[in-house]
């Protein structure tokens, strides 16, 4: 698997969305950033002025960084996958811990230890969903490609 490359569709006439560009960079990379700017402005709402949500705020913490975790995946490209998913892990990791300490510093918010566990469950089922995706991918094509 980790000889699959980066982008398998190059030889095709359709182009991926990750090569799509706006002012030189890849359109995939403005969705990470908005995304990840949503998620800080969504974390640092004072809880006066937020409505109780109707689900646990744990799985929106899963939910929200498993969002993440899958756009960083898609967003990034690299062969060496162990390396490439790792570093994925702990970026996002490391955000979590920033986040959930500078809560700290709104009014009404605290920090939480279990929702950077629930961001952590989010962030590493998101690689490893994307993983498995892309690895059924490649077999699907290299079978494909047999046939």
């Amino acid at each position: 698997m980790s000889s699959a490359p980066a982008y398998p569709n190059m030889g095709t006439s359709m182009q991926s969305i990750t090569k799509k560009t706006i002012l030189g960079f890849r359109l995939a990379i403005f969705a990470l950033a908005g995304y990840w700017l949503v998620i800080f402005v969504l974390t640092h709402i004072p809880s006066s002025m937020m409505k109780p949500p109707k689900i646990s705020d744990k799985i929106m913490h899963f939910m929200a960084f498993g969002g993440l975790g899958m756009l960083m995946c898609y967003v990034t490209t690299s062969d060496r996958l162990i390396r490439r998913f790792s570093m994925i892990a702990i970026i996002g990791m490391s955000y979590a811990a920033i986040d959930e300490y500078t809560q700290g510093f709104v009014r009404g918010r605290s920090p939480d230890p279990m929702d950077f566990v629930a961001d952590t469950a989010g962030i590493l089922s998101a690689i490893a969903v994307y993983a498995t995706l892309r690895g059924i991918y490649y077999l699907w094509k290299s079978r494909a490609a047999l046939a």
